[in-house]
């Protein structure tokens, strides 16, 4: 949330909201004011703006809503959240990672617009209700009805990075059994939409005179890049499942007696070869490791008559992967765990240990050629 002012959290959730959104909060409350001069020519100067600053807030609001929608459902499907942002052309939730399964992807994206849909109908049932009370209340209340229709029924666009496109993304994944293909065939809808939208708010605009309908364009433009960020990222990390662990993997290293004090010259040694760590023998067979960081942090004093036993990490406490695993997966599960370093197993023998440093800059290191992007 570099650009962003963090404002709070909600049920766990860090929520920001980018600078950009204060632009479109001003421009809200302006355009507001006007429509209710339009709607009421007249009425007091301090209760049009009153009424549009409040009808901008709860529309912040029901945005909010909507991505919190997305962001509970998530992390209720397992998919930890790191925050929601909003911004000029909406908001995004922030997941730790794509849903694992299609109908995961389905529910999660489709309760965002399902949210809104259904507050713009209890919003129009409460207009009803309250009509002829208030003039102000009843603007508040229809406005807030068609700007939450609007928004669910647009995120509804079957194009990335739209809701529509996500639940498009889960169908076609579903049915094919391809996250690659599916995440292809919502990237280049949500092009398509995206270029449809510029071309409507340009011919409209021209047509009309009315600039207002340039924001149509601008959102057209948002969706066209967005969707082709979506696809070219999606398209490296579909790449990088050519690549395994074993193709980064740390082999050789140093492993020593559990009985060596810290202060062994040996010690000095096994950590002059590169590796951050050194291997620990108990009985014969390695048991645990020793990185830099937990040498730095024993007690100098202590450690001629400290060993290497004693400030071990056991393997047992460092998760397992097989070297046939995809190096995207396993660094995905890294990055989510907050994990620094993994072993790798094969029919319960070591072949060796991957750490998350080494997989970035090695992922890092491969040219857009071998990614294809």
């Amino acid at each position: 949330m570099g650009t962003s002012i963090r404002v709070g959290k909600i049920f766990g959730i860090p929520i920001g909201i980018n600078y950009s959104w204060i632009f479109v909060f001003l421009l809200f409350i302006f355009l507001m004011s006007r429509q209710f001069a339009d709607a009421f020519p007249g009425g007091p100067v301090p209760q049009r703006w009153l009424t549009a600053i409040v009808t901008t807030v709860l529309f912040f609001l029901s945005v909010l809503a909507h991505e919190l929608s997305h962001s509970v459902v998530a992390v209720r499907k397992g998919i930890p959240v790191t925050g929601i942002t909003l911004f000029i052309f909406g908001g995004v939730s922030q997941l730790a990672h794509e849903a694992r399964r299609p109908f995961t992807e389905f529910i999660v994206a489709i309760v965002g617009p399902l949210t809104s849909i259904v507050l713009g109908l209890l919003l129009l049932a409460l207009w009803d209700l309250t009509r002829g009370l208030s003039d102000s209340l009843g603007f508040l209340l229809l406005n807030l009805f068609i700007i939450n229709l609007s928004l669910g029924i647009f995120n509804m666009l079957p194009g990335f990075p739209l809701d529509g496109g996500r639940v498009l993304r889960s169908v076609v994944w579903g049915i094919t059994g391809s996250y690659w293909r599916a995440t292809q065939i919502a990237a280049r809808a949500g092009q398509g939409i995206g270029g449809v939208l510029v071309a409507i708010g340009i011919g409209f605009a021209l047509q009309t005179g009315e600039l207002q309908f340039i924001w149509t364009s601008l959102v057209g433009g948002f969706l066209i890049v967005a969707a082709t960020m979506s696809y070219r990222q999606e398209q490296a990390r579909e790449s990088l499942r050519s690549y395994r662990v074993s193709d980064v993997m740390t082999t050789d290293w140093c492993a020593l007696p559990g009985e060596t004090p810290l202060t062994s010259k040996l010690v000095a040694q096994g950590f002059s070869g590169g590796e951050d760590f050194v291997g620990v023998l108990l009985d014969g067979r390695m048991q645990g490791i020793v990185t830099r960081r937990q040498l730095a942090q024993a007690t100098r004093g202590a450690w001629s008559y400290t060993t290497l036993a004693q400030v071990m990490r056991p393997l047992s406490d460092l998760t397992i992967v097989e070297p046939d695993e995809a190096i995207f997966d396993v660094l995905e599960q890294m990055d989510e765990a907050d994990l620094e370093r993994s072993t790798v197993v094969r029919n319960g023998i070591i072949l060796g240990f991957i750490t998350r440093s080494n997989a970035q800059r090695f992922v890092r290191s491969l040219s857009p050629s071998k990614l294809r992007l």
